[in-house]
């Protein structure tokens, strides 16, 4: 009996797309993919509540993003167990001190300055504008003139330029302070472990003071009188004449303050006049000074009283007398003006005992 040949198609294998079985595993993994990158999307793309990001596009090097936070999502801790804590106040505002230069500036005199506006404009007294220029003003405010540099301290003090021979200890008890007083200000850079300072140097004395170094030199002229060598003014002559009575009188017809008035360093008073008015003669006696001073009086007229007492009567735009006239009370000397160191028409009085300068408002009536 023979054999049946086989059927070629019965060996043949069957497509996979066309089994049912793959295709219901394709379905489930496709889902089961599908799934995992939804729920990977969700984690990754969502913020956390309560939080924005304002640049949500900046990539690498970019400024970290702000937090913005809603003060309308924090809790109410006013009347809970927080309230035992230490509270604080916020204060968005910050004060930060203006604490200035440690050194010196420079001020340009301006045309009606004065010694006392320019302190007040610095926060400084006036004494320590005179100390910070002893060179320029030699503790006399006559000689503040516009277009001159003044320095100007950051403290009120001295300034002082140290020299051969002098030592810390000396210096500061000559302006009444401590040495660490000026080895202490940062502005001096002195170093503490090693203070010296070279000749030369200047330093700033805080709160240091000293005495005033000027006075107008009393000089003998031969005769009766005595005069004052404050310039080519100076008589020189031997004089004799009428003493005052000791009564005085006004140099002015008006009383009224116009800048400076009586004190240390500052040793008469300045009148209000206008340009060309009338200067008197406050009482009898003779003329020991009748011209330019150069010690920043201008224009001075002085008169010896014979007892003692002379007056000075500055800054006139022109004298009217001669050395060694007699004058009286209410002589006319000359006429108001601004000329020296002024800034403005006025008349400076001085009146001086002995050489001594004296405080006009106790003597004038």
């Amino acid at each position: 009996m023979s054999e049946t040949a086989p059927d070629p198609r019965a060996a043949e294998d069957i497509p996979a797309w066309r089994n049912w079985k793959f295709w219901a595993g394709s379905l489930i993994s496709l889902a089961a993919v599908s799934g995992l990158g939804y729920w990977a999307w969700q984690v990754f793309s969502a913020s956390p509540a309560g939080l924005a990001n304002p640049n949500p596009a900046a990539g690498a090097g970019s400024p970290a993003p702000t937090v913005i936070l809603d003060p309308n999502t924090l809790p109410d801790v006013s009347d809970s167990a927080y309230s035992l804590q230490i509270r604080r106040t916020v204060d968005p505002h910050t004060n930060i001190p203006d604490r200035g230069s440690d050194w010196v500036s420079e001020y340009v005199i301006q045309k009606n300055d004065s010694l006392g506006k320019i302190a007040e404009k610095f926060g400084l007294t006036w004494m320590s504008i005179l100390w910070a220029n002893t060179d320029l003003l030699q503790d006399d405010p006559n000689f503040l003139q516009p277009g001159k540099t003044l320095f100007i301290l950051p403290v009120d003090g001295a300034f002082y330029q140290w020299k051969e021979k002098d030592d810390l200890e000396s210096v500061a008890a000559g302006f009444y302070v401590a040495p660490d007083a000026i080895i202490d200000w940062p502005g001096n850079n002195i170093n503490p472990l090693d203070p010296v300072i070279a000749p030369g140097t200047w330093v700033i004395i805080p709160g240091g003071t000293r005495p005033f170094i000027w006075e107008a030199p009393l000089v003998s002229t031969g005769g009766t009188t005595r005069t004052f060598g404050l310039g080519p003014g100076v008589c020189g002559g031997k004089y004799g004449g009428v003493a005052g009575t000791g009564d005085w009188a006004w140099p002015t017809a008006n009383h009224n303050l116009s800048g400076y008035d009586y004190g240390a360093g500052h040793y008469g008073i300045d009148i209000q006049v206008y340009m060309g008015q009338n200067i008197y003669a406050a009482q009898a006696g003779v003329i020991v000074f009748a011209g330019w001073s150069d010690r920043g009086y201008g224009n001075l007229v002085i008169v010896d009283h014979l007892n003692n007492w002379h007056t000075f009567y500055a800054h006139l735009s022109q004298w009217n007398v001669n050395c060694g006239q007699q004058v009286y009370a209410g002589s006319i000397l000359g006429l108001g003006g601004s000329t020296g160191n002024s800034t403005g028409p006025h008349l400076h009085f001085e009146m001086r005992f002995n050489g001594g300068p004296q405080n006009p408002w106790g003597l004038l009536p």
